[in-house]
């Protein structure tokens, strides 16, 4: 065999051991590098608005004009708490960073799959298993991942972001219990918003107890309250919404919604409020 094959042959077995969390874990670790790239970068405008700013109020108090006073405060504020939401979006970032690096150490010697990476956790997260042991709270000293068949549970003071293998972004609300599954999720309590990367090979589905969400790249949430029908509102893109057995499906555009109706089927798409709609994923 020639020098250069047997180069390209030693890659190709390298890369037949690799693991898929191994594949997994890379594409995390540049994405966390990214994340932090762009919160510094977002930082450093926020600090250049707010001196901008502060300038501005100086002006204003000088010339004693009440309205541009109130309008640099305004300005202030709003610079502020930009800049210090940026500075959390770097913490977040990098502790994920030192998570996922540490996780790739252990992955040589570690053959168990990966079912979702979470980059943040607040209040009070927990993972059930899939084979019914004990829950892991989620804290500094838990690795923040999920297996295939997990359930990720929130309390009522609790929310997370999921990373799935599939490129997915899932924001978990708060008094939510999802499942990870082969197919998707199954939301078996409270609410979800998903960012599905678009697929050629096979649909992405949200499953509630009475409702089936099915996408292949789009961003929507999903609802499941108590008291509550299942209900889907569209972000972007177009989703299939249907009753648990598929008797009826409806699509779903961007800016509606459907809900499940009292006789199991869902209901023809209406326009959804989306500019008051509460964005608990963004807080």
């Amino acid at each position: 065999m020639s020098a250069l094959g047997l180069i390209l042959a030693c890659h190709v077995l390298a890369q037949a051991k690799r693991s898929p969390a191994q594949d997994f874990l890379d594409r995390l670790e540049t994405r966390m590098q990214q994340e932090i790239t762009v919160a510094r970068s977002d930082q450093a405008d926020n600090a250049k608005t707010l001196a901008a700013s502060q300038s501005l109020l100086s002006e204003a108090q000088s010339a004693k004009n009440a309205a541009a006073i109130a309008g640099a405060q305004h300005a202030i504020d709003l610079a502020g708490k930009a800049l210090e939401k940026n500075k959390l979006r770097e913490q977040r970032a990098s502790r994920a960073l030192s998570w996922v690096q540490r996780l790739k150490r252990e992955a040589a010697s570690s053959r168990r799959p990966m079912g979702a990476f979470m980059p943040r956790t607040d209040g009070d997260v927990e993972v059930e298993p899939k084979d019914g042991g004990p829950a892991r709270k989620m804290s500094g000293d838990e690795p923040p991942v999920a297996e295939p068949g997990d359930t990720v549970k929130t309390g009522k003071n609790g929310s997370a972001d999921l990373f799935l293998p599939d490129g997915s972004d899932i924001s978990v609300g708060a008094g939510s219990a999802v499942m990870l599954a082969e197919d998707g999720l199954r939301l078996l309590l409270g609410r979800i918003k998903a960012e599905v990367k678009h697929r050629l090979d096979k649909k992405f589905e949200v499953r509630t107890p009475s409702a089936v969400t099915s996408v292949r790249g789009t961003a929507f949430v999903v609802r499941e309250l108590p008291g509550k029908p299942s209900a889907v509102i569209v972000l972007r893109g177009t989703v299939a919404f249907s009753d648990i057995k598929g008797t009826k499906t409806v699509l779903v555009n961007a800016g509606q919604q459907s809900y499940i109706l009292p006789d199991g089927a869902p209901a023809e798409p209406s326009a959804a409020n989306l500019q008051d709609m509460p964005k608990w994923w963004e807080q």
